[in-house]
């Protein structure tokens, strides 16, 4: 890398994006260092480092390193023996701990981040510290009385004498001859000692100390006798304040020397974090995502934009292109103000991102080689000072590139060969690209000379592409095609542009016949490329439609088979419905009809034949309405489904070969089966109605609508008693509602509560396992309990 090749692909640019972005001057510093690492394993560890960075930014958001304040310079101070801080510089001190250990806690907490994990970790708190330091240092910067008992009782001292003293100096206010005497009435100070002013030509009248004279000499500040004293006992209690104040900084600095080493390791890890985060919130605005990194040189851009093209909000074409895989050689021609700089500059302002560790702005899956050396020769380099054309800088720059070539190495080369006779300046051009080829080096070219386009078509190792351009109108699409050489368009740029049409026409009648049958070699395959891309183009259209039709057809397809299948379901439902309230119906109709009966056993024999002929008629006629139901009309639909299972059938359990009773249906789609007077849970597909035997009273254990069962149950202020059975009856219905996960909330306090929960939970038989909260689920003072399917 050199400086010229920086200017060239404007990576300054670049680091001038993060400075921005960055919070700190310590994150700016460890920016302004950036540079491209030549070292594979070295970009990979930075890619990666920032793809985390774009992780914690996307879970936390931006974290405030602007806040931080600029404690270096105070660190540094304290580790000096007997120098004290001043409080302000103390409380920032207190300020940066305080925020560089909440920073660091959430990349600790953040599970995609190791590397940034690793580093965090580092800082270290100091609770006993930022404690000491706020207790003795008020907001304002002024010691607090309670940072020293020494300090508050010389402070309430203080406060006592000033109250003596000004009861003295009031004394002379309101004195019989204060009119006279005295220039004003007020108490004032002079050389930290209060004083009275007295005129000047009542300086004899106030037996005192002079501290001096007005301006103007009409009046002097005098101390009176009886006010020498307490001024005295006063200067001597604040110079004990200021001592004291003095140890107290003292011993506060004290603390901050000796946590020195572990300020400075948080003060760079708070460096390092924040150049992360403008590194990912440059890759957020840019859109951008790592590459992959080849060992070989092998680079492939898919869909890749100019960065400083997309931070200024212009519309930018993206630029596919693929060098390497056998020809590391590209050369790229098409018409003027085409793109072919703006792609050659990608080309080299992403490769330089990418090795400096920065996520680049192209498509997934592109690919990039590490480079020891990246030149660029673009643009106008004529030098006045250094009596250097155009030409001759261009071939300066070449010529020191050439001196110090180290493989792997990307060249890029703008109109290589230009700037002088086209015939020597084309020949000149593929002699220096394929110099280049032979010593190993990446080349990525532009160029108009026609030697450079047939010399891309013809050698092995080197590929042509070029920018297309609109057929009818001549204006550049901005597109780059692969393996196709390129026309410059001059004249046709000429017509355009409104050169006089006489000129464009002698120009076209004085081209030689040889670059006439090749331009019109080329215009021809164009035009055969034009058609063959817009044949391409419409059988892609015609092949989306027929997959969109296809996928509409398919989507029908489900859904008219999802109706019939709910229709289907929907009729079974209303089948067991009716046989269940018709068995119901029956079995309250046979206990009416026995209760009659066992009335009539106390009557006479006629009322008791009576009661019982009445009862057989009654039970007759519910008998009649479960047939009734149970022949109720079958769809075509359906007419093929076995009779399902209800509450009373008699049923056949194939994996066991016995036959019983349905006893209990569950909402889970299980059945108990009463067998020889025990009763069998068994999948509701396992037991086959045995046909002809009718069905039963019994109940049903319905599931309740998962939006009626809470999600979660806060207990809160409960004690253990009041809590467990809370949570027990909620795992009941959340099981039945077929909810799979429930939250309890228990908080913190002595952790009873949350013990004894753990201990219902262990072994539950709905319970198939438990954990404590996330970070957005209430943490420690949450158990999430995951149900048993």
């Amino acid at each position: 890398m050199n400086a010229s090749s920086f200017r060239a692909l404007e990576f300054e640019a670049i680091r001038g994006l993060l400075l921005d972005l960055a919070g700190s001057s310590r994150g700016q510093d460890r920016l302004r260092g950036l540079y491209p690492a030549t070292q594979p394993a070295a970009v990979r560890e930075a890619l990666e480092t920032t793809e985390e960075a774009v992780s914690l930014l996307a879970a936390h958001g931006r974290q405030p390193f602007h806040d931080l304040p600029e404690v270096d310079a105070a660190v540094q101070s304290a580790r000096v023996q007997g120098m004290h801080l001043e409080p302000i510089q103390l409380r920032d001190v207190a300020s940066f701990v305080e925020g560089a250990s909440e920073i660091a806690q959430r990349v600790v907490a953040h599970d995609g981040a190791p590397r940034l994990k690793r580093r965090a970790g580092l800082v270290r708190e100091a609770p006993q510290l930022v404690d000491s330091i706020r207790r003795a240092v008020l907001p304002t910067g002024e010691i607090a009385d309670a940072a020293s008992p020494k300090l508050a009782e010389t402070r309430r001292a203080i406060v006592r004498m000033r109250a003596q003293l000004h009861s003295v100096m009031e004394s002379f206010l309101h004195g019989k001859d204060a009119d006279r005497v005295l220039q004003d009435k007020l108490i004032t100070t002079r050389n930290e000692r209060y004083v009275l002013l007295l005129k000047a030509d009542q300086r004899g009248q106030l037996p005192g100390i002079v501290h001096g004279s007005s301006g103007s000499g009409a009046s002097f500040f005098v101390e009176p006798l009886p006010a020498v004293e307490l001024n005295n006992d006063i200067v001597g209690l604040v110079e004990e304040e200021h001592a004291e104040i003095v140890r107290i900084l003292r011993e506060l600095t004290a603390g901050v020397g000796a946590r020195a080493d572990e300020l400075q390791t948080s003060l760079e890890v708070m460096g390092e974090l924040d150049a992360a985060q403008a590194k990912a919130l440059l890759a957020k605005q840019m859109h951008a995502q790592a590459p992959q990194i080849a060992d070989d040189l092998r680079l492939e851009l898919l869909d890749a934009r100019h960065p400083l093209l997309l931070v200024q909000s212009r519309e930018v074409v993206p630029v596919t292109l693929r060098v390497g895989f056998g020809s590391p050689v590209l050369v790229i021609s098409g018409p003027n103000t085409g793109g072919k700089t703006v792609a050659l500059k990608t080309v080299g302002l992403l490769a330089m991102m990418a090795q400096a560790g920065l996520l680049i702005p192209a498509g997934e899956g592109s690919v990039l080689p590490v480079f020891k050396k990246i030149y660029a020769d673009i643009g106008d380099d004529q030098s006045i000072a250094a009596n250097l054309s155009t030409f001759s800088a261009h071939l300066a720059a070449i010529a020191a590139m050439t001196q110090n070539l180290e493989p792997p190495a990307l060249v890029l080369l703008d109109e290589v060969g230009a700037g002088t006779d086209p015939t020597e300046g084309g020949a000149l051009g593929v002699a220096i690209v394929d110099g280049f080829l032979r010593r190993g080096a990446m080349v990525v070219a532009t160029t108009h000379h026609g030697l450079m386009k047939a010399y891309a078509q013809s050698t092995e190792g080197v590929r042509c592409a070029s920018f297309g351009y609109d057929p009818q109108s001549f204006q550049p699409t901005y597109r780059l095609q692969l393996d196709a050489p390129g026309r410059s368009l001059a004249l046709e740029m000429a017509e355009r542009l409104q050169l006089p049409a006489d000129m464009v026409r002698d120009a076209r009648a004085r081209r030689e016949t040889k670059e006439l049958q090749a331009e019109e070699l080329l215009k021809t395959l164009e035009e055969r490329e034009a058609r063959v891309l817009r044949d391409e183009e419409r059988a892609r259209t015609l092949a989306q439609e027929a997959e969109a039709a296809a996928a509409r057809a398919e989507a029908q397809e489900r859904e008219i088979s999802a109706r019939k299948k709910s229709d289907v379901e929907a009729f079974a439902r209303e089948l067991r419905r009716r046989a269940e309230e018709a068995a119901r119906k029956a079995a309250d109709a046979i206990r009416e009809a026995v209760q009659k009966v066992e009335a009539a056993g106390k009557a006479t024999a006629a009322a008791a034949s009576k009661a019982r002929s009445q009862a057989v008629a009654e039970i007759r006629e519910a008998h009649e309405e479960v047939l009734r139901d149970e022949r109720l009309a079958v769809p075509a639909d359906v007419a093929g489904l076995e009779a399902a299972p209800v509450l009373g059938s008699r049923v056949r359990v194939a994996s066991l070969g016995v036959v019983g009773e349905v006893v209990l249906v569950h909402g889970d789609g299980e059945l108990e089966v009463a067998v020889g007077g025990k009763r069998l849970r068994v999948p509701r597909g396992e037991a086959s109605v045995v046909q002809g035997a009718a069905p039963a009273r019994a109940r049903v254990l319905a599931p309740q609508k998962s939006g009626s069962v809470p999600a979660e149950i806060n207990l809160v202020g409960l004690t253990v008693d009041e809590a467990v059975p809370k949570v027990d009856k909620l795992l009941d219905d959340a099981a039945l509602s077929e909810r799979r996960e429930i939250r309890v909330i228990h908080g913190f306090g002595q952790g009873k509560l949350k013990k004894a929960i753990a201990e219902l939970l262990h072994g539950h038989p709905h319970v198939s396992s438990f954990r404590p909260g996330g970070p957005r689920e209430g943490g420690a003072g949450a158990t999430v309990v995951e149900l048993k399917e």
